[in-house]
C-alpha cells in the first residue's frame, strides 16, 4: 500500500479496511507508560505525541497520525521520548453519545492515557497548549461498509454538527492537510493539489469517498506595487535544517524588494519551534521564543549571531518588551506565569508574575504607555489585566474556549481576545472585547455570523473560523484576525465592533502584525502554518496587495518544508507609537545602526505618531 502516491495516512486506512483489525503493538501494552490507564485495559493501537512537523501524533509502527480500531478496543496516547515539551491530551471532536467523553487533561504534563472506545466514528485529539497538534482514531465496525465517521459529531465547545455538514467536512480535510506535509501549499509549484485517495467513508449510514474532499487551486505569487519600509521577520516554524534535529527558522524579508535576505537557524543551539519574536529598542537584538521547548534565544538582528539561549519555563510562546524600560515579558504557555527579564545580549530572569491558576498565558499585549499587560489564558477561559507597576492582576472570564491571543487599541482602553474555539453555546468563532482600565468584559464579536456550519453557505463578510493572532492597527481603526480553519482574514471596524471584510488567506492562517508602507499608511503581514507565502494586506484599501514567497531556493541547508510554518510576525520598525518613540529618541546618538536610521527617515509624521 505504501507504494501508492497518496498521503501516508491513506496507507494506514487502506490496510485497516483490508484487514478489518489492527494488530496489537507490544510497546503499547507497557503498563509503566499507561499512567492514566484503566487497570487491565490493553490497548490495540498507540499514538505518540512528538515535536515533528505534521506528525504531532504518530503511530510508532508506521508513523501515521491516524489509527483504526474496532469497537470496544482501546488506544494508548503517550509522549514520545523525542518531545521536549509537555502537552495535554484533549478531545477536539468525537461521535455524539460516545461513552465517557470528552477526554481532557487539565494541565500539560508528561502523562499518558489509555482509553477504551465503544462507539464507531471519528475521534480527534489535540493539545490545548499547542492546538494544531492533531491525532485521530477511527473506531470502525467491520460489519458496516466503509470507514465509520459517524452520524453526528460533538466539538469540545459542546456544539453538535451532522457528520455530513460543511464544518465537519472542513475539519476532516484540515486534519489530512495538517498531518500530511506533502499536502501543504507550496508556492514554488504551479498548483496546490489536495489529492485524497478513493477510500470509502461511512457517514450517516451513507458511503462516500474520501476523494470527494480533494481540491486543486492555482498558486500565484504577487509582488506588492508599493514597497514597505524596513524588514519583516517571519517564524517559519516548520523548516528542517541540515545538522539540526528540531524544526524552525526566523526568515528575514527586505520590505523594499520583497526578497528573502537570510534565515536565522540556531543549528548549534537546536532552536526548537521558534514561535514569536520581539526586538529591543535599538533593534540590535531579537528575542525568540521556542514554543515546543523551555528556552528563549537571543540573536543579533544584523548578523544573525546567537548571543544567548536561556531556559525560561515550559512552552514559552510570546515575548514583548515594556516600552520605556525595555524589560522583557515572556509568556510561559505551559505554566501560570509571565517571566520578567532584563534585556540585551544575554537576558536574565528578574521575577515571575503569576497571572492566575491553570492559566497557560499565550499571545499577550502591553499597552503603549507600559501601564498594563493583558494575557489570554488558554486553559482557564479568561484574560488577566496586570498592572505592571504593582504587578497585581485582575482575572476576567471571557466565556470562550482557548483564548489564544490578545491585542489592544493604541490608547490602551480596549483589548480584543481571540477565542480559538469560540464562545459556547452561541458563537462558533469569537473575539471578546475587554475594557482594560475598567478591568471588565464588554462584549463578544461573532466572527462567523454570516456562515452556516451545516450548509456551508456564506451570506456576508463575517466568515472566520478558529481565530488566532488578532492585532489592532496602529491608527486604531481595525482589528485584523488570522483564522486558521476558514483560511480567512477578518477585519473588524473598531468603531462598530462589526466584521466589515473577509479576505482569502492560506491553510493554517496564523500570524499577523502591522508594518510601515512607504509613503504613508500600513500593511498587515499575515503568515500561515501550512503554506510558504506571506500575505500582504493594504490597510488603506483593505485588499490583498501581494503574496511573497518565504522559501529560499538557494539555501541548500534547508532539507524539508522550505518556508513553511509561518507563525510569529515581526515587522521593523515597530508601528506601535509607544515603542517607536523610544527608538526615535535614540536617532542620531550612534545607538542605532545605519539601516535603522535609514528606515526612520522614510517614515511620515503620521507613522511616527507626531
Amino acid at each position: 500500500m505504501k507504494t501508492f502516491k497518496t498521503p501516508p495516512i491513506a496507507g494506514a486506512i487502506m490496510m485497516a479496511l483490508a484487514s478489518t483489525a489492527v494488530s496489537a503493538n507490544p510497546d503499547a501494552a507497557n503498563v509503566d507508560d499507561a499512567i492514566l490507564s484503566v487497570p487491565g485495559l490493553m490497548p490495540s493501537a498507540t499514538l505518540e505525541m512528538t515535536d515533528n512537523p505534521g506528525l504531532w501524533f504518530k503511530d510508532p509502527t508506521d508513523g501515521d497520525a491516524l489509527v483504526v480500531i474496532k469497537p470496544g478496543q482501546a488506544v494508548h496516547i503517550k509522549m514520545s521520548e523525542e518531545t521536549r515539551s509537555q502537552h495535554t491530551i484533549t478531545s477536539l471532536l468525537w461521535p455524539v453519545g460516545a461513552k465517557d467523553f470528552p477526554v481532557d487533561q487539565e494541565k500539560p504534563s508528561d502523562a499518558s492515557i489509555t482509553k477504551g472506545l465503544d462507539k464507531p466514528g471519528l475521534y480527534v485529539f489535540t493539545c490545548k497548549v499547542h492546538p494544531y497538534m492533531f491525532g485521530a482514531v477511527v473506531v470502525d465496525d467491520p460489519d458496516t461498509k466503509g470507514l465509520d465517521i459517524g452520524s453526528e459529531l460533538e466539538l469540545v465547545t459542546g456544539v453538535k454538527v451532522p457528520a455530513d455538514s460543511d464544518i465537519a467536512k472542513k475539519l476532516l480535510r484540515t486534519f489530512f492537510v495538517v498531518t500530511t506535509p506533502s499536502l501543504w501549499r507550496d508556492y514554488r509549484e504551479a498548483e496546490w493539489k489536495v489529492n485524497l485517495p478513493d477510500i470509502p467513508l461511512n457517514i450517516k449510514g451513507q458511503t462516500i469517498s474520501l476523494s470527494a474532499l480533494s481540491m486543486t487551486m492555482p498558486n500565484k505569487l504577487q509582488t506588492p506595487k508599493t514597497p514597505g519600509v524596513g524588514e519583516v521577520w517571519v517564524n517559519t516554524q516548520f523548516e528542517m535544517i541540515e545538522g539540526k534535529k528540531k524544526p524552525g527558522t526566523a526568515t528575514r524579508i527586505d520590505a523594499a524588494n520583497w526578497k528573502v535576505v537570510n534565515k536565522v537557524k540556531g543549528v548549534k543551539e537546536e532552536m526548537n519551534h521558534p514561535h514569536n519574536m520581539w526586538p529591543d529598542n535599538t533593534y540590535q537584538h531579537i528575542y525568540q521564543t521556542q514554543w515546543f521547548d523551555k528556552r528563549l534565544l537571543t540573536f543579533e538582528r544584523a548578523s544573525g549571531k546567537v548571543t544567548s539561549n536561556s531556559e525560561v519555563g515550559e512552552s514559552p510562546s510570546h515575548v514583548l518588551t515594556r516600552p520605556a524600560d525595555d524589560l522583557l515579558y515572556v509568556a510561559i504557555n505551559g505554566g501560570e506565569q509571565v517571566v520578567k527579564m532584563t534585556g540585551g545580549a544575554a537576558p536574565s530572569a528578574v521575577k515571575s508574575i503569576n497571572v492566575g491558576p491553570n492559566s497557560s498565558p499565550h499571545g499577550h499585549f502591553i499597552t503603549d504607555d507600559g501601564k498594563y499587560m493583558v494575557t489570554p489564558n488558554a486553559l482557564s477561559s479568561s484574560v488577566s489585566v496586570v498592572d505592571l507597576d504593582s504587578e497585581t492582576n485582575t482575572i476576567i472570564p471571557t466565556g470562550g474556549v482557548i483564548p489564544i491571543a490578545v491585542w489592544g487599541t493604541p490608547d490602551g482602553q480596549r483589548a480584543y481576545a481571540a477565542n480559538l474555539l469560540g464562545t459556547p453555546p452561541q458563537l462558533l468563532s469569537s473575539l471578546t472585547v475587554i475594557d482594560i482600565p475598567g478591568k471588565k468584559k464588554l462584549s463578544d464579536i461573532n466572527l462567523a455570523a454570516d456562515y452556516d456550519p451545516v450548509s456551508g453557505k456564506i451570506t456576508g463578510e463575517a466568515y472566520g473560523l478558529l481565530p488566532i493572532q488578532t492585532p489592532v492597527s496602529p491608527d486604531g481603526k481595525y482589528v485584523v484576525t488570522a483564522n486558521t480553519l476558514s483560511a480567512s482574514i477578518t477585519i473588524v471596524d473598531v468603531a462598530t465592533n462589526k466584521v466589515i471584510k473577509s479576505l482569502t488567506c492560506e491553510p493554517g492562517c496564523h500570524g499577523v502584525h502591522f508594518g510601515m508602507k512607504k509613503g504613508g499608511g500600513y500593511y498587515a503581514y499575515v503568515g500561515s502554518k501550512f503554506a510558504n507565502d506571506l500575505v500582504v494586506v493594504d490597510m488603506d484599501k483593505l485588499e490583498v496587495a501581494g503574496r511573497v514567497l518565504l522559501a529560499d531556493g538557494k539555501d541548500t541547508s534547508i532539507v524539508a518544508y522550505n518556508g513553511m510554518g509561518g507563525q510569529g510576525i515581526l515587522p521593523l520598525p515597530l508601528v506601535e507609537h509607544g515603542y517607536l518613540k523610544e527608538t526615535l529618541k535614540l536617532s542620531g546618538k550612534k545607538q542605532l545602526s545605519s539601516d535603522v536610521e535609514g528606515w526612520l527617515k522614510l517614515l511620515t509624521k503620521e507613522q511616527k505618531g507626531i
